[in-house]
């Protein structure tokens, strides 16, 4: 071999291994900046961050894996929407009307409690309009409201003994009708 090809050999395997070596360079550098915005997106704790970017720039590939291995599952972007529906939830329970005897979800224009035959709502004197038991004033009228204690209906007659004996309805103060509660002797 002539000393000019083994220059020429020598030449190309020299502009082979820096390339080599300028791309695995770059590849350490791109995976210590991958680690970073990774676990910054991930936790706020600057020690964290800081062992695992040493961690991956002093074990390139190790360190990488490692890395993979024990960093959070959740992006800090994914706990945060994650405690917004949790909220959301919560206030929209809290929204949700209960009937305070049983406690069973009733709708707002509801009168009586299907489940307890509670009265729920009342009849404003002041204005006619229909005023939740809880209320202290008439959102309509802003008629103070002096409520006794909440009435209850008698109940289906089909579930009486005998459906004819069911009392007949009253009417009461405030001009809604009333069903006597019967007693079982």
């Amino acid at each position: 071999m002539s000393a000019e090809l083994v220059n020429t050999i020598a030449t190309i395997v020299g502009i082979i291994v820096a390339a080599m070596g300028a791309f695995l360079f770059a590849f350490w550098i791109a995976m210590g900046i991958w680690t970073f915005n990774d676990i910054r997106a991930r936790t706020s704790d600057w020690l964290a961050i800081l062992l695992a970017c040493v961690l991956v720039l002093v074990f390139p590939i190790v360190g990488w894996v490692l890395y993979m291995l024990i960093r959070p599952k959740q992006s800090l972007v994914d706990v945060y929407d994650r405690a917004l529906e949790e909220e959301a939830l919560l206030r929209e329970i809290e929204e949700t009307l209960a009937c305070s005897a049983c406690g069973v979800p009733v709708k707002e224009n509801w009168v009586y409690c299907p489940q307890c035959h509670n009265q729920l709502q009342h009849t404003c004197p002041s204005c006619g309009n229909l005023a939740r038991n809880e209320w202290d004033i008439c959102v309509y009228c802003g008629t103070s409201q002096q409520v006794a204690a909440p009435r209850r209906f008698a109940g289906n007659p089909l579930r009486a003994s005998n459906p004819l004996e069911t009392p007949p309805l009253e009417e009461t103060e405030d001009g809604l009708p009333y069903r006597p509660v019967r007693v079982a002797k």
